[in-house]
């Protein structure tokens, strides 16, 4: 595969914004605790002007059927995040990107995709679980229930049993959700978003990529997302 020339400089960009407020392929696996803003703080200034992305890399940001939270039909812009749900800084950057998705409405694309590093051993199984509710129109719900129950399943030695308590929980349909969770199908798809994050060179969650832009984002501040969106659609 040739990959686009540009997708290098994205790469770079993400090493230089990887040192806070996020989790990457060489830290040490958390007992997670809530990281301070102080430990999340990131400039608010992209890395270069957001531009239509080239077809390869647009590919691998965006494929046709990547999970959306936002999906207008006239959007003037996509916004994409790589999470892996037992990254205490993704748990953050969830409330930052709903935000934005109630703040920009029909102007802005939003693409959730999945991440689970090496270093979160039960991430995997969590991607798989909002995957799984996602077959049922509950991504978000999953999602939160997820992440605001973190510390509880990211130490469990039965997250399978846990991921079903909370499908219960929200009503989904349990023997679905579960054929689902335990699925090939399931699992290649959150294995083909990993693969597309290495493609890319990404190395850290979160990552919320503007077009083909990375944005540094500090989750205790709004403005550090809502400017480079404001800039790019021109608001």
């Amino acid at each position: 595969m040739n990959r686009d020339p540009r997708t290098p400089l994205i790469a770079m960009a993400l090493l230089s914004t990887l040192l806070l407020g996020a989790c990457s392929s060489g830290a040490a696996p958390a007992n997670h605790t809530t990281p301070s803003p102080e430990a999340s703080a990131e400039s608010s200034e992209a890395v270069r002007t957001p531009a239509a992305p080239s077809a390869e890399v647009a590919r691998l940001l965006a494929p046709q059927d990547a999970r959306t939270i936002s999906a207008p039909k006239a959007a003037s812009g996509t916004l994409v995040l790589f999470t892996d749900y037992q990254c205490p800084f993704c748990a953050g950057m969830e409330s930052v990107v709903r935000r934005a998705k109630d703040d920009y409405g029909d102007e802005l694309r939003i693409i959730i995709r999945n991440f689970p590093l090496p270093i979160h051993e039960n991430a995997p199984a969590a991607a798989r679980a909002v995957e799984a509710a996602a077959e049922q129109g509950a991504l978000e719900k999953m999602s939160e229930t997820v992440f605001e129950h973190q510390d509880q399943w990211s130490q469990s030695t039965s997250v399978d049993e846990q991921f079903l308590a909370y499908a219960r929980d929200l009503g989904l349909d349990t023997e679905k959700f579960l054929s689902d969770y335990e699925s090939e199908a399931i699992a290649e798809r959150v294995e083909r978003d990993s693969q597309d994050a290495m493609e890319l060179g990404l190395q850290g969650t979160p990552t919320l990529i503007l077009q083909d832009t990375v944005l540094a984002v500090d989750v205790s501040n709004y403005e550090t997302l809502s400017a480079p969106l404001d800039d790019f659609l021109n608001c």
